[in-house]
C-alpha cells in the first residue's frame, strides 16, 4: 500500500554551503573575517548595521556582535566560539542568537573555506547542524546577502 501525501515528510534541511570568488588576495579576504574594522563593512545582512564586535581570536575564544535592523531598529546578540583558526586557510567557529531571555538558540558550526586562484580567493561558506529547515533557511539568505557586501568591500581590503 503506498504511502498518502500527508504521511510523507520533507526531510530536515541541516546545513548550507554559499561558494563566492572575491578579487582580492587570499590573506586578506581572511583578514576580513577576523578583522572588527573590517566586519562592520559587510558581516549583517542588506537592512542591518553592526553596532559593536567583540572577538577573542584563538581557538576557544568567544566572538559577541551586536547588529541593528534599519527599518525596525531592533538589536540582535550573536556570539560563538572559536574552533579553528587557520590563517589564511580556514576558519571554523559556532554561531548562536541570544533570545530576549538572555538563553541561546541551539549553535551551528561554520566552517569557511579560502582557496587562492590567480589573484583572486574562492570562498566556500558552510553553515550546519540546524534544527529546522526554515532556520537554516534564514540564515543562508542572510549570509548571501553578507557575503554580497563583503564581495562589493573586496576591491578596498
Amino acid at each position: 500500500m503506498a504511502a498518502r501525501t500527508s504521511e510523507l515528510t520533507v526531510p530536515l534541511r541541516r546545513a548550507f554551503t554559499l561558494n563566492r570568488t572575491l578579487r582580492a588576495p587570499r590573506a586578506l579576504v581572511f583578514r576580513a573575517f577576523i578583522e572588527p574594522d573590517r566586519m562592520k563593512l559587510w558581516w549583517a545582512p542588506q537592512g542591518f548595521r553592526m553596532l559593536s564586535c567583540a572577538l577573542d581570536l584563538r581557538e576557544g575564544g568567544a566572538w559577541r556582535m551586536r547588529i541593528r535592523s534599519e527599518e525596525t531598529g531592533a538589536v540582535q546578540t550573536e556570539v560563538g566560539t572559536y574552533r579553528e583558526i587557520c590563517e589564511p586557510d580556514r576558519l571554523v567557529f559556532t554561531h548562536a542568537w541570544v533570545r530576549s531571555d538572555g538563553t541561546l538558540t541551539a549553535p551551528t558550526v561554520v566552517t569557511v573555506r579560502f582557496t587562492e586562484r590567480d589573484g583572486m580567493t574562492d570562498i566556500a561558506f558552510t553553515q550546519a547542524d540546524f534544527t529546522s529547515t526554515e532556520f537554516c533557511k534564514s540564515h543562508e539568505d542572510g549570509w548571501a546577502s553578507s557575503l554580497e557586501q563583503l564581495i562589493e568591500y573586496a576591491p578596498r581590503l
